[in-house]
């Protein structure tokens, strides 16, 4: 049917219930357009300084390079349940490791590394996996640079989450929770490289947030 309106003619049709409430809304409030591709929201916590880690890293491979090194002239350690002959190749590398390395504190874990371990733990590790640490790890006792790891103390679980946060190490070494304390273990040597102090639990360490969570 048309009907005239100012002098132009106009289709006057029945419109569904539904679609007039829907017209009459469009007026009262904007409508947001649907989303058809997902939103690929990434939240980037802290991270080490990479030229930090980077020196980490060297340092790292420094000390693997030299254990092979001093590894060479030994017998090969053959695969054995024979305790005494671990302990026997543990203790021979151990010495040669210990007159080749100072035993000081800072060879692998530098200020500015250590610094940012702490502050890396205390932003990324949960309370509950902090908990978990400290009822698992062995009790604190004094550590050694370039000293034994008593095979009478037990060796803490690391967990996933953990490693995560901490840089990936080459094969024969490994991270390890004393109490608070984070070391870095020779398992071919069972001797103890470096280690930070009060990793997991450092109150005097009100340290500024590496990088704040943004989004992008």
């Amino acid at each position: 049917m048309f009907v005239l309106r100012g002098g132009m003619k106009f289709r006057r049709e029945l419109l569904p219930i539904g679609l007039l409430l829907c017209v009459q809304s469009l007026g009262a409030q904007s409508v947001e357009p649907v989303q058809s591709v997902p939103d690929f929201r990434v939240i980037v916590q802290g991270t080490f300084d990479p030229e930090t880690l980077a020196d980490f890293n060297k340092r790292v491979l420094d000390y693997t390079a030299l254990r092979t090194k001093l590894e060479a002239g030994l017998p090969p350690l053959v695969i054995t349940s024979n305790p005494d002959e671990i302990d026997r190749f543990e203790r021979r590398l151990t010495e040669r490791l210990r007159q080749a390395r100072p035993a000081r504190r800072g060879q692998v874990f530098t200020m500015p590394m250590a610094k940012q371990v702490r502050q890396m733990l205390m932003m990324r590790v949960s309370t509950g996996t902090r908990q978990a640490i400290m009822d698992d790890a062995p009790e604190e006792f004094d550590v050694h640079v370039n000293g034994t790891y008593s095979k009478h103390r037990p060796l803490a679980t690391m967990p996933p989450s953990i490693l995560l946060v901490l840089p990936d190490l080459p094969p024969g070494l490994e991270y390890r929770f004393v109490g608070r304390h984070l070391i870095l273990r020779d398992t071919h040597a069972n001797m103890i490289i470096d280690e930070v102090d009060y990793a997991l639990d450092c109150r005097q360490c009100n340290y500024p947030a590496l990088a704040k969570p943004t989004e992008r």
